[in-house]
């Protein structure tokens, strides 16, 4: 999972490696650079790690985030809007861009970088 950040005038952005761009969406738009949201996913990480919980899972305005002890996936609800049997026949659904998963490592991995890069401090 390779992924890069960058700031301009709407503030901090994530782009992620292909299938794994849902990612970058939901940390762009639903964690930004805000402290409360990053400090109850470092909690969470904790309590999962240390092994005090089991699930962790975090609604968002387009995209819902649930920890578990082994892995982190990201859900646009959009997902749940639509049906792959109102396609026609020749239509493929693509949903590549709304959802992602990851190791609970890589995650941790991933959001100590975009703490440090949006300048949080704990």
């Amino acid at each position: 999972m390779e992924y890069e950040f960058s700031q301009d005038f709407t503030g901090p952005e994530a782009r992620f490696s292909m299938g794994h761009e849902a990612l970058g969406y939901w940390l762009t738009q639903e964690v930004g650079d805000r402290a409360d949201k990053i400090s109850s996913l470092f909690k969470a990480l904790d309590n999962l790690t240390q092994g005090t919980a089991w699930d962790f899972e975090m609604e968002g305005f387009e995209y819902d985030l649930m920890l578990s002890r082994d892995d982190a996936s990201v859900k646009a609800h959009s997902l749940n809007a639509g049906d792959e049997a109102d396609l026609e026949e020749d239509m493929d659904f693509y949903d590549a861009e709304s959802s992602a998963r990851c190791g609970l490592e890589d995650f941790s991995s991933l959001l100590k970088d975009w703490a440090e890069f949006v300048g949080y401090s704990a």
